[in-house]
């Protein structure tokens, strides 16, 4: 062998493939609002639970979490055999993709889309049909028209913070023309009405439904999700899924964090007064807001506009929406107190 010897290239999709593109931080936690995580944190049990399970480290996680399962069963109302845990939510849209629609399947997803979805279906060689969204909202109507092996809706969807209702969900899963219909669910606790929202209690037959506990839990460093959907689909995924992908530290701070309703609903508290702040504030700085049910706001700046940059070198960090496929936007994430104080110093600064 020779470091001369030629690189075996990739398949060609890979190739092909532009990266994911995380949020970056800003110098300080305060004006790091690129990414949506909670800047409320943890539930404070979570130290005591990773304190505790450190103890446990040289020994193999449970490769199903049944623990987490259990505890998400009794929150929900459901049975844990139609839970399945994964490495963040994520890690289980690449296993819904590899097994319903590699090789040559297809998946029908808004536009722009949460850009996972895109990129999974691409990364297993499926194509893709991207529906634009009408007035930053999901047009059900014309996806369910899209024959695919795979629908993904982000409800709320990420990046424009927007909703669809419940009943216009079933009529979708109804009418999609799709095998399998996806609901993603990661910002389905900031909505004014999160019970009146879900639809996964009735995650059956073609329907799934993710979630994460990186937003309102405040777990995005933990990386734990989990999806409902019928037994069969559960079964299906459990063979193709790395068998300790969540690993013990990640399963005991989503146990505790889980157990923890009062901080999850202060959280919630925080968030939806915050988001009302976060919109305000870019109204009077003259910026039209995409009206919001998630934890960030969806800020429509024009194709010239550089306000990202501009709020970057004032030491907050935000999302262009270049990097969302959505250009002429800024997404920005409720901050903390103290965040509001420094967005509010750079855009005065600003302006």
């Amino acid at each position: 062998m020779s470091t001369s010897d030629p690189v075996p290239l990739p398949r060609p999709e890979v190739r092909r493939l532009h990266p994911y593109v995380t949020g970056r931080p800003a110098g300080s936690e305060e004006g790091s609002l690129a990414s949506n995580e909670s800047p409320f944190g943890a539930s404070p049990a979570v130290a005591a639970a990773l304190q505790s399970a450190v103890t446990r480290l040289h020994r193999y996680p449970d490769p199903l979490a049944g623990s987490l399962r259990r505890l998400l069963g009794s929150r929900l109302g459901i049975d844990p055999e139609s839970i399945l845990v994964g490495n963040g939510s994520d890690e289980l849209v690449y296993l819904l993709t590899l097994a319903y629609a590699a090789g040559g399947g297809s998946i029908v997803c808004a536009d722009p889309p949460y850009r996972i979805h895109d990129i999974a279906a691409r990364i297993v060689g499926a194509s893709v049909t991207r529906v634009p969204l009408r007035d930053w909202v999901h047009d059900l109507d014309a996806m369910a028209r899209v024959e695919a092996d795979i629908a993904f809706v982000c409800n709320p969807h990420n990046p424009s913070a927007t909703t669809v209702s419940r009943d216009e969900l079933r009529s979708f899963v109804a009418a999609s023309r799709a095998r399998l219909v996806v609901v993603d669910e990661a910002y389905i606790d900031f909505v004014d009405d999160p019970a009146a929202t879900t639809l996964a209690g009735e995650a059956a037959g073609k329907l799934v439904v993710t979630r994460t506990l990186s937003k309102a839990y405040g777990l995005a460093g933990a990386r734990v999700g989990y999806l409902v959907g019928s037994r069969q689909i559960v079964d299906y995924l459990r063979r193709i899924r790395p068998p300790f992908s969540v690993g013990t530290l990640g399963q005991a701070a989503a146990e505790a964090a889980v157990g923890d309703d009062a901080h999850r609903e202060a959280t919630r508290r925080q968030v939806l007064a915050g988001r009302r702040r976060l919109t305000d504030l870019f109204e009077a700085a003259g910026y039209a807001v995409v009206p919001s049910q998630t934890n960030f706001v969806l800020v429509l700046t024009g194709p010239d506009d550089d306000l990202a940059g501009r709020l970057e070198r004032r030491g907050v960090s935000v999302r262009p929406g270049s990097a969302l496929e959505a250009p002429g936007t800024v997404r920005v994430t409720v901050p903390s107190d103290q965040g509001f104080a420094l967005l509010e110093r750079a855009l005065l600064a600003d302006g």
